[in-house]
Formats: C-alpha cells, structure tokens, sequence
C-alpha cells in the first residue's frame, strides 16, 4: 500500500506545486518566445544557430502540456462523477464517499512510476485471470482485487505471510483447496490460486448477495461483516463502519479500477508495443512414481529453468518426491512438453 504523507510547506523559493511550476515554464516560455521573436526579426543569427533555440521552445511546450495534465488532477471537476464496480452504482456525489475515493486515488497517482508497472502486468495477466473469471461467470472487475493485493506481483508475501498474486494466508488457501505443504505451495500458483480466490468469492457472495461485502470479507474475513450488518441495520458498504484498512480497500480497488480503464486520462501513457507480453499458460497433470529434479520440466519446455520456475513458482524444490504435480506450461509448449514427459518411463501424463 503506498501510505500517506504530509505535503511539506514550501521553503525558501522552492516550487513543487504542478499548478505553480506550470506558471514558472510559462513564463520561460513567454520570454524564450520573445527572445526567438527578436533573433528572427534582427536577422543575425543562422539557421543553425536557432535550431537549439526551437528545440527549447519545443521542450518547453511540452513541459507544459504535461504539467496542464498534472495540474488538472487538482480540478475536483476532472475526476469522474460516474464510477461502478461489479455493477454495482457508487454514490460518488456523496461528500464522504468522494473524500474516501480521493483519499486511495490521489495518493496513487503520486507514484506514477509504480501505475506503469501495474498497468503492464495487467494486460500481462488479464488473458489468464479474465479466462477463470469467465468460465466461473463471476464480475470482471474481481480482476482489480487481485490488482490490489499484489500489485499483480505472482512472488508477492506480506508481513503477515499472506503469500502470491492473490495474498492467501496459509489456513484460507488451504481451505479453498490449494495444497500447502514443504515441497509445493499452490498459493504461487497463479491458475489455480486464481481458481480459488474467486471460488471463495462466489462463496462470500452468495453469503451476503453484494459484491462489495464479499470483498470486504475477502479482505477482513467474513465474521466482520456479519458482525457489521448485525449491528448497523444495512447491508450497504457504503453506510457500515468497517475496519479502515477495510474501508480504503474497497476504495483502492476502485481507484485502480478507474486509473488503469483511463491511464492517458491521468497522464499515464504507454505505446501497445511496450506492453508486456501476455502470459497464456495450459495445466498439465503428472504423475511422478519416483523422486525426481524439477529441471526435467523446464528441459521439456524447452526453455530458461527461470521461466519455468517463474510459471510455477509452487514448485518449491529442485529435488521434488514422488506425486502428482500441476504443471503450467507456456500454451504453444504443451504439445511438445506432453510428448517429452511422455518419455520418461516413470511419468505418466494425466
């Protein structure tokens, strides 16, 4: 989570307000004009030499534009006044509701480094997460909870030991079916810990028939919101008093949700070639009657062991006993890694 901070005051002649050096540039823009006006008109100076001159004044121009796009961020009328998160209406004109999104929006967009990242590994990962989220028929924006969980990070652990992409602890990703043990932890498994979390949902869902609860559950475990509509008398997230942490978790998804739909809204611009490559993987099941090196699998991939390693960061040892495995496998690999594994007389392929 990227905490809050109090903005310093202004010391001595320092500028930090987008609004402030806005002014600054267009003022050097003003007198860099004039200064290229007086150049033109005397006639004195060569072409070349006021080359370096337009390209400053190009420079500037652009300094500009994109402290306008930064300035208008301050503009309460830039944000949006229509916002939904699975399907449900947010009543943003409410003054204690729009102060709440500010409060997870505003402080996003102060790290603009980390938004590229995140928006990256998003269309990185949509293709796998919106094909579960399909075939279990559940809201696509549960893809912003995974967002907020981890950054979309696959290797992410909290302090708290809450682990991979969807930050299972160890007791729930067991309960949702995901196998914990010394030589596999299924919570890295991004297909399959993916499975579960939203299995686990649906679950909440049904429980208290709105999604928002049901990631507040996902986020504060279930007994609190039970606690919460047994005591306040509504079932509206927006009118319970939950846990903070809480509260701005619902908030941070939908400042995420709203950044990544509309980057170049916020400044954030990234050309389609510098998008990361969408990971499209297939789910192998083998059975292994005999202890074996986990370099076998990669072999048969036909790759780097880091990239297999990476596809299967639940895997946890080079040396792995007999059992049976799930293998996530590169979609246009399968085929070929099917074939190999197929090979070895004490792998059977299920």
């Amino acid at each position: 989570m990227i905490s809050e901070r109090v903005i310093p005051g202004q010391a001595g002649n320092e500028v930090s307000h987008p609004v402030v050096l806005l002014a600054v540039l267009l003022g050097m823009l003003l007198v860099a004009g004039l200064f290229g006006a007086a150049d033109l008109s005397a006639q004195t100076a060569s072409k070349k030499a006021n080359a370096p001159m337009e390209k400053r004044i190009g420079d500037l121009e652009k300094d500009v534009m994109r402290l306008q796009r930064q300035a208008d961020l301050f503009n309460l009328d830039a944000l949006p006044d229509n916002l939904t998160l699975c399907g449900k209406k947010v009543p943003i004109y409410r003054g204690d509701v729009r102060e709440r999104f500010e409060r997870e929006f505003f402080q996003l967009l102060e790290n603009k480094g980390l938004l590229t990242i995140v928006i990256k590994r998003y269309y990185k990962y949509l293709p796998l997460i919106s094909e579960e989220i399909e075939r279990m028929g559940v809201p696509s924006d549960l893809i912003y909870l995974a967002v907020t969980e981890s950054y979309l990070n696959p290797r992410a652990v909290s302090r708290a030991n809450a682990a991979g992409m969807w930050q299972f602890i160890k007791e729930t990703g067991k309960r949702e079916g995901l196998l914990v043990n010394d030589n596999i932890d299924e919570r890295f498994n991004v297909k399959k810990a993916t499975r579960s979390a939203l299995t686990h949902l649906k679950r909440l869902n049904a429980e208290f028939n709105d999604w928002l609860l049901a990631m507040s559950g996902y986020n504060a475990g279930p007994g609190r919101v039970r606690e919460a509509i047994e005591n306040q008398a509504t079932r509206d997230f927006f009118d319970m008093y939950l846990p903070e942490e809480t509260e701005r978790y619902i908030f941070r998804v939908l400042a995420l949700k709203e950044i990544v739909a509309n980057r170049e809204r916020y400044g954030i611009r990234i050309d389609d070639k510098d998008l990361y490559r969408p990971v499209i993987l297939s789910e192998v099941t083998i059975e292994v009657s005999r202890e074996f090196h986990s370099y076998i699998l990669a072999k048969a991939m036909d790759g780097p062991y880091r990239t297999f390693r990476i596809n299967n960061l639940h895997l946890k040892r080079y040396n792995l006993p007999k059992g049976v495995y799930r293998v996530n496998v590169p979609v246009e690999k399968k085929d070929m890694f099917i074939r190999r594994m197929k090979g070895y007389d004490y792998i059977e392929v299920r």
